[in-house]
């Protein structure tokens, strides 16, 4: 561990040492390119990522929490088992839609970022405002968030297979911290370990569905001795009518399906791009909607529907408890699904911590040379873990005990399917505004997409309408969670406006001329120049070849 520690601090030292080399050479006038073109950008990712890893990064996040925590909530809002399985379908059918969206721009924008190059690119006025938010609002609020709901999840599982009772959060909560820790750690020692995690878990998330599944069917066959219930036979009797209640009810199954976006944010690091993106993310969401279904199906044939709403985030856990007793059911199962939602936590903080690298990179960040890059050895994103780490610590202490896991996924969920409908949206202006786009190799269907933006619509609008009967039971207010997530949200616009706009007007610097440099580099085929993050002479930062030297900021 001294050896490790010394040879990081070792490698600090010559960043330092290169980053002083950088800010010199951004004093005087900027060097000429050598007719090959320029040198690669410095700690640049390695192409790590194959078609298994691709799909096994969607699928681990969007098998993480939701497909265990969210089923008994979602009936509650159905109220039947039949409506609650409709919604489901709707979900990935949906969900299906918005990822071909998403391979199509993930193969015109093949570098690290996903959704803020997207977004970056379809509406690039005024100064880029829609791609600084979304990367404002997923690095300060969805990602450190939902990894701080997923957290407490593993606890409660892993208690409940302990045997220990609710305690009002705060072991579960100490568990999660634990876990968080230790993905974050793996995360900034290695990227092929982080991967090999991922894909190790996500082998066991299939299998653990798989055997609740199988477990439903054999049970409803009568090959297990299991309490009869009238779920399935009172079909559509005690339906929900409350519009409300199915906006909430869809953000929890979209919570669920959330994840099939995971691999755009690592798209420099992806192996043949044109061959693993579609396959990857509309096989991932394939797979996953069939297993979501077949498991909701299994959960409704075993556990009564007034066991099962009251059973909150541990449905699966009685399912188990009923159908294999307490030495397999009540133990062995939550273990490996504490697992499963611990691999979800990999995926989400292997994604982000590039997003943040991205943001950096393209200059959304002040001084972002600081963060921006891998470490040198480690090659890695560190310091952008290690900040990613200390946000999603804050969202897991912070809130106090009681309803946390729903206050805190809907509260991530707006804005998370807000700007997801943004960039679906995004890859319909961009058939009009870039129609003959070089890299274009996919299409998406308009129906789809129109789909898929409506009911992005629909869940970002609905619940902030009073649901019927008012809220009086609910422990904190009906519009607080959406409200937060705008709050959110806006609250980007004030350092958007800072960087964005005040400081190009004190500076001269053009913080968005990266955009015009990668449509050219995509449409010519001309290398990006430049240093990924310089503060001062962010003008020339993406410059192509051709284009003109970068102006220099005034004393």
């Amino acid at each position: 561990m001294d050896s490790l520690w010394k040879r990081i601090r070792h490698d600090k030292a010559d960043d330092d040492t290169l980053s002083q080399a950088w800010s010199s050479a951004d004093s005087g006038p900027p060097p000429r390119p050598a007719p090959e073109g320029p040198p690669p950008p410095p700690h640049a990712a390695p192409k790590t990522i194959g078609i298994f890893s691709a799909t096994a990064m969607g699928i681990s996040l969007m098998i993480g929490s939701g497909i265990f925590s969210t089923p008994a909530s979602v009936l509650g809002l159905a109220g039947t088992p039949a409506m609650a399985l409709i919604l489901w379908g709707l979900g990935g059918i949906i969900s299906f839609g918005g990822a071909m969206a998403f391979v199509e721009l993930g193969l015109m924008y093949r570098r690290n970022g996903g959704t803020m190059r997207f977004l970056a690119h379809a509406y690039p006025k005024p100064k880029l405002l829609l791609a600084y938010l979304f990367s404002w609002v997923m690095v300060v609020c969805i990602r450190p968030g939902a990894i701080a709901a997923n957290g407490p999840v593993i606890g409660k599982y892993w208690l409940y297979a302990a045997g220990v009772e609710n305690d009002g959060g705060w072991r579960a909560r100490g568990v999660g911290f634990g876990c968080i820790t230790l993905v974050s750690a793996i995360n900034i020692l290695s990227a092929k370990w982080s991967l090999r995690l991922i894909n190790l878990l996500t082998v066991v998330k299939i299998v653990v569905i798989l055997v609740i599944v199988i477990a439903g069917i054999v049970a409803a066959a009568g090959g297990i001795d299991i309490e009869r219930n009238d779920n399935w036979s009172r079909g559509f009797r005690g339906t929900s009518s409350d519009a409300r209640g199915y906006a909430s009810a869809l953000t929890k199954v979209f919570w669920a399906y959330d994840g099939f976006t995971n691999l755009v944010y690592s798209l420099g690091e992806l192996r043949r791009p044109e061959r693993n993106l579609p396959w990857s993310i509309g096989g991932s969401v394939t797979i996953v909607g069939f297993l979501y279904i077949m498991a909701n199906v299994a959960f409704f044939i075993v556990v009564p529907i007034d066991v099962a709403i009251n059973s909150e985030e541990i449905l699966a856990a009685e399912f188990t408890f009923r159908v294999f007793g307490r030495s397999v059911g009540q133990i062995a199962l939550p273990v490996f699904i504490g697992l499963s939602v611990l691999g979800a936590i990999c995926a989400q903080t292997y994604g982000v911590s590039r997003l943040l690298d991205s943001a950096n990179e393209v200059g959304f960040v002040p001084y972002g040379r600081l963060i921006c890059g891998n470490h040198r050895r480690l090659g890695t994103p560190v310091n952008s873990l290690a900040i990613g780490y200390v946000l999603t610590l804050v969202y897991l202490f912070a809130p106090p005990p009681g309803k946390v896991f729903d206050l805190l996924v809907d509260f991530v969920q707006w804005s998370t399917w807000l700007f997801y409908g943004l960039a679906a949206a995004g890859a319909i202006v961009l058939r009009f505004t870039n129609p003959h786009h070089p890299l274009r190799s996919f299409r998406s269907l308009h129906a789809l997409n129109a789909l898929f933006i409506v009911f992005c619509a629909y869940i970002t609008v609905f619940p902030f309408v009073p649901p019927k009967g008012g809220d009086s039971n609910a422990p904190y207010p009906f519009y607080l969670s959406p409200l937060l997530g705008l709050i959110t949200t806006l609250a980007g616009v004030a350092p958007w406006y800072a960087r964005m706009v005040w400081w190009p007007r004190k500076t001269g610097a053009d913080l968005t001329a990266w955009v015009a440099a990668e449509d050219a580099e995509d449409t010519l085929g001309t290398p990006v120049l430049g240093d990924p993050s310089d503060d001062e002479s962010a003008a020339g930062r993406h410059q192509p070849v051709a284009a003109a030297t970068p102006e220099k900021a005034p004393a």
